[in-house]
């Protein structure tokens, strides 16, 4: 079907009560237009919509009190369609959306208090503002706690607190402010692994961590890790058992367990694959480094011509490149499309990149139907799996080149986050038709 084309037919019906037929008008529209692949097209509906894909948290609490639903179809959410959402952030049971107005909702379910919702709220079904941030510039979700970077580097956390930084209680069930040091170093950028978290304070001069730390030491607030002379770090990415910070300079630093190449050896061999302190990684594939992503085990990076780089394990093709024990850094080719890439996203072992076209890509261990395009009739109609290999494995079915989803191609993208069993995608950019209507025809 020829891209825009619309087509109105009349389907004629026999109506129940007096024989006669009905004049049915049904308008057709393409949604698979491959000439969508290679521009950007006109966008419908620019309205925010929520898409889950997997194992949804949210359907699997309701699940459990005998609501059922098809695990091939993804869970939608219409509830913030006038609002831009900016970022995500998952986790196993929760997940946190970011508006463009720095705002911050939460959707799930947490026993600890994740949600940040008060010690009465451990359930929601749609996405719920968190209160008591009047702004709020990035957010990342562990299993257990999360953390938000609020206006003038102020550091908010909540969940368990023992791995949120907070002195008091068990649990911390709505946004408190964490101290750093005398309380008057400011944070630059965060992230958490399910354990730990890390923030770079005193402008990105300097690492700071606390929770369970790689080596399995307790820090229960928050410590000096690292201080650089002549480097400002601008982003930072936590797995498992590693970490990496991303420079100004494009410059990556990495520390933790190294078994699968996480950090790619800092360039010497003989050097121990596990690091207390960050180090230089040296490689001459990794330079001018502008973006960074960490998975479970495995980790992405974006240079600045736009090549996607990947290391560390890809047991699932979660690296993007054929499966083996470990690879890196090695390049991620992009089939179908000629955008260059601009967002990455790790899962615990797939992956994710959203190009310049906000057209999405996914990879990696493919159980629960996470990687979206294994949906379709002809994935659900020829799938077949080994005996005695469980639906959550996803050994049958990994994939290690990335797919582009082509039954999005009609909706832009706009961020992804991916947890172990499930993908969030949100699309729009809280447009409503009635806005985009007006700002037409003021055009």
């Amino acid at each position: 079907m020829a891209d825009g084309s619309q087509q109105l037919s009349m389907l004629a019906s026999k109506s129940p009560s007096n024989n006669t037929p009905n004049q049915v008008a049904v308008e057709a529209q393409s949604v698979l237009t491959t000439c969508n692949i290679n521009r950007v097209p006109h966008y419908k509906d620019l309205s925010t919509v929520i898409y889950i894909w997997g194992d949804n948290p949210v359907e699997r609490h309701l699940c459990s009190n005998g609501v059922a639903r098809e695990a091939w179809k993804p869970s939608i959410y219409r509830q913030l369609a006038g609002v831009r959402i900016s970022s995500v952030s998952c986790a196993s049971s929760y997940m946190m959306l970011l508006s463009s107005s720095h705002q911050l909702y939460a959707l799930g379910h947490g026993s600890f208090g994740q949600l940040g919702l008060g010690k009465h709220v451990r359930f929601v079904d749609e996405p719920t503002m968190i209160e008591g941030m009047q702004t709020v510039n990035e957010v990342a979700c562990g299993a257990y706690h999360c953390v938000a970077l609020g206006d003038n580097g102020k550091l908010y956390s909540w969940g368990r607190s023992d791995l949120a930084g907070q002195p008091e209680g068990l649990t911390t069930c709505r946004p408190q402010e964490v101290v750093i040091g005398d309380g008057s170093i400011r944070c630059r950028c965060i992230d958490v692994s399910d354990t730990m978290t890390v923030c770079a304070g005193d402008s990105g001069s300097s690492l700071y961590h606390w929770g369970t730390t790689f080596s399995g030491d307790k820090v229960d607030k928050p410590q000096l890790l690292f201080s650089l002379d002549n480097e400002r770090i601008r982003q930072i990415a936590v797995g498992k058992c590693f970490g990496l910070a991303l420079s100004e300079l494009g410059i990556v630093f990495g520390w933790g367990d190294s078994t699968y190449g996480e950090t790619m050896g800092w360039g010497n061999q003989s050097i121990s694959s596990f690091s207390m302190l960050p180090r230089r990684i040296v490689d001459k594939n990794v330079h001018n480094i502008v973006r960074i992503a960490a998975g479970e085990r495995h980790a992405l990076m974006v240079d600045n011509a736009g090549r996607v780089l990947s290391v560390g394990e890809n047991l699932y093709g979660q690296c993007g490149v054929p499966p083996e024990h470990h690879c890196g850094p090695s390049q991620v080719n992009f089939p179908d499309s000629s955008f260059m890439s601009d967002k990455i996203i790790c899962g615990q072992r797939h992956s994710a990149c959203i190009n310049s076209g906000h057209q999405l890509y996914t990879w990696g261990h493919s159980s629960d139907h996470k990687l979206i395009f294994t949906t379709s009739v002809e994935m659900l109609v020829q799938q077949q799996r080994q005996p005695g290999v469980s639906v959550h494995s996803g050994l049958k079915n990994c994939c290690s080149q990335p797919q582009l989803i082509y039954a999005l191609l009609h909706e832009k993208i706009a961020c992804v986050g991916l947890a172990e069993r499930y993908t969030l995608v949100v699309s729009g950019e809280g447009v409503l038709p009635s806005e985009a209507t007006e700002s037409s025809l003021d055009n």
